[in-house]
């Protein structure tokens, strides 16, 4: 299993950086089937190989993946395509 940690700083609100981290797992779910519930400032991510979490604080959103070892030869996409993600939606 690999694990995928990204810290991306932002300049937005708590509810701006909210919206914008909710667009992002939104198109995840239609992209990707993973599946996202909200349990305070803590978005849980989850499909079949993939398990995580995006924690919302005052100017930066933390995400923490681990894929399961069909992904893990992915892992240094995945990571990009989650910076770029991140960078569309709170850049």
């Amino acid at each position: 299993m690999a694990s995928i940690q990204v810290s991306y700083p932002h300049q937005h609100s708590m509810t701006q950086a909210r919206e914008a981290v909710q667009t992002l797992a939104t198109k995840l779910g239609t992209k990707l089937g993973v599946k996202s519930s909200w349990q305070a400032d803590v978005l849980t991510l989850e499909r079949q190989g993939i398990k995580g979490s995006m924690v919302l604080t005052e100017g930066v959103v933390d995400v923490e993946l681990t894929l399961g070892m069909m992904l893990t030869p992915m892992k240094s996409q995945i990571e990009a395509e989650v910076n770029k993600q991140l960078a569309r939606c709170l850049g």
